[in-house]
Parts: structure tokens; sequence; C-alpha cells
């Protein structure tokens, strides 16, 4: 069954959240299929344990309502699996419906894995208000992630700048394996610091140049791009400026300016991140649908995007027309509050380098 609409109260960002709702008794499990999707969530059924393993091979629920008792395999042994074999399903609550009231029972369950109970026969108000408590508290969770990965970047680099060349250069080597340029700026434009990946870059003069006077893009234009890109920055801390620098082959350079806020200092400073999309690291998927919600199927696309692929290469690879292509990329930047396609891989790269540096 699938939802034709939706509602605020079941969106995140704008994207419907799924559930995976696995009953086996046919009545009950459409009645609660229809109350979710009246709720705007779109509702993937499964009769048993061993169906909802097949959907799962497809699917990735924001949270999966189970029956314990089914036949083939269980309400417990089908958590047990997915805990054990689908690390990338382990933030995805599991609520059990269960007809059994005992309190040792909900307490074997919770001790097992359980994120919640309801008792049968259902309270369809009681059902949605805990799903609706448990997406949200999934959503904080990944958020703050998120933000604590971001700030443990703009940590490294403050450290870094803190203790002098030494420290940063450890810091580049690191990112030198993403093949990521550092750029710190000055409130003039010029670079007052940069790491071996970013002179390497620099020095090869595709896409950008470092002189003097600061980075200067491969035309006039993209020169423009990367000066209005700094002042916007600069006037603005905390903003961030994206941007793709055109070159003579290969895919454009993906630039991003951050406002970098240095202890002791009065000036202004901004740091570029300049990345190769060509010599990317590949991100894992399973990353990427871990730290953003995403099916498997968008998170495939969003590493297909760090990799540096174009859409028209990632339809052709995947087997799928650019109408899939296009749908899956909406929903990503729904579940990232990104709107432009150099924005999106900016932040999926962000949130990645720190998992990035630990492998």
């Amino acid at each position: 069954m699938m939802a034709q609409f939706s509602t605020p109260e079941a969106e995140r960002g704008g994207a419907r959240k799924t559930v995976l709702c696995v009953e086996d008794e046919p009545d009950l499990r459409t009645d609660i299929a229809e109350e979710l999707v009246s709720a705007g969530y779109h509702v993937v059924e499964a009769g048993n344990g061993r169906e909802a393993i097949g959907k799962l091979e497809t699917l990735r629920p924001d949270l999966i309502l189970c029956d314990i008792t089914m036949p083939e395999l269980g309400g417990y042994e089908l958590m047990a699996k997915v805990r054990a074999e689908r690390p990338d399903l382990a933030e995805v609550p599991f609520i059990f419906l269960t007809a059994l009231a005992d309190r040792a029972e909900v307490l074997n369950g919770k001790n097992a894995g359980a994120d919640d109970y309801l008792i049968k026969p259902v309270d369809f108000d009681d059902l949605l208000a805990t799903i609706k408590s448990r997406l949200r508290l999934v959503d904080r969770v990944r958020q703050s992630l998120i933000a604590e990965l971001q700030i443990e970047q703009q940590r490294m680099i403050e450290q870094a700048v803190r203790d002098g060349e030494v420290t940063l250069a450890a810091l580049a080597a690191a990112l030198d394996r993403l093949s990521m340029g550092i750029f710190l700026i000055e409130q003039t434009g010029e670079v007052r610091m940069t790491n071996e990946a970013g002179r390497r870059l620099a020095e090869k003069g595709d896409g950008l140049a470092l002189t003097s006077s600061g980075l200067v893009g491969r035309s006039a234009n993209s020169s423009q791009s990367i000066r209005t890109a700094l002042g916007d920055v600069l006037r603005g801390i905390g903003t961030t400026q994206t941007l793709a620098l055109e070159r003579d082959g290969g895919h454009p350079l993906l630039l991003q300016l951050s406002a970098l806020s240095l202890p002791g200092s009065n000036s202004r400073h901004a740091v570029a991140l300049v990345v190769d999309p060509d010599k990317q690291t590949e991100v894992s998927p399973e990353i990427l649908a871990s730290l953003f919600g995403c099916t498997s199927a968008e998170a495939r696309l969003a590493a297909a995007l760090v990799a540096g692929k174009r859409l028209e290469e990632i339809g052709e690879e995947f087997g799928v027309k650019q109408t899939t292509i296009t749908f899956h990329l909406q929903n990503l930047f729904q579940k990232t509050h990104t709107h432009r396609q150099a924005d999106l891989v900016a932040l999926l790269i962000r949130a990645t380098i720190p998992l990035s540096l630990q492998n």
C-alpha cells in the first residue's frame, strides 16, 4: 500500500517517512496501514518476518512496526537478524505489537533491543503518538551527529592554526587522503596557509591557481565568482558559499568557502576546501544512509555524486531513467535541507570527512 498524500506531522524536511508494517493478521495490518496513510506516512506491508527481510533489500524504512508472534520468522527474530546483519539500519526504531500485557514480556523485549511496545487491540491515537515521538528522537540524534561532525572538522582546522605549521602539516597529510585542498584565507584575500593537496591543485593550474593576491579561477568569470563568494563569506561569519570551478578536462572542481573564527585574532578569515571529484575517495553508501536517513538507492546516488559523476552517467550506470534519478535527487535535497547539487555534495563531503579520517 502506498500513501498518496502527506501531512506535516509525517514529514522530515518535506520528505514522507516510511513505516514498514509487519503483521500476519491481514485485517489488522490493513487497518493499521490505512491509519498511517491517513496520517501522511508511506507504508510498506509485510505478512511475516521473512517477507519483511525481502522488503528490506530495496527499502530503508524510517521505522519498523512489528508483531511479535508470526509464522516463519517472528518479531524478535526479525529484529535480531536486522541488528546483526544490517548496521545501516541500526538507528531505525522497532515498535512491537503484542497481545501480551505481561510486564516481564515487555522488559525482556526491551532488553533485547525493542524501542517501544503497543498492546493489542491497537489504540490508533496511541500508535500515531508513539511513532511520531520515536521518529522525532531519531531526527534529533541524527542532526546532533551531523552537527558534531561539522564542529569537529572546524575544531581540527582551528587547532592546526593555533599549534602552527607542525600540526597543520599533520592535518594536511590526513586530509590528503581525500585529495582535498585546504586554503586559509586572510581578509585581504591573500592565502595564509595551504596543505600539500592544495599546492598540487594550484600548481596544476587546471581550474584553480594561487597568486600573490589569492585564489583565482580558470577564467575572469570564475575569478570574479571566487572574489564575490569570499566577500559574502567574510561579511557574514557562519555563512558558506559553494562554487563549481570549470577546467579544461574532467569534472569541475568543487570549492567551498566558510567563515573561520581564529583564536586571538580580530580580523576575519575564511577557509576554502577544494575537492577534485576525479580523485575523490569513495564514500560508503551505508554511512550516508545512516547519517541522512536515505534509502539504499538515494545513498548510492549520493555516493556517486560525491565521486564526481554526472546525473547522466549515474543513470546509465544504475540502468534507470533520468526521471528516477531526478526523483531520488529531490528526496536527497529534502532530507539534507539543501536546494542545489553543489550544496548537497559539499554537505556530504563535510559530514563524512571525520569518518573517512578514522578509516
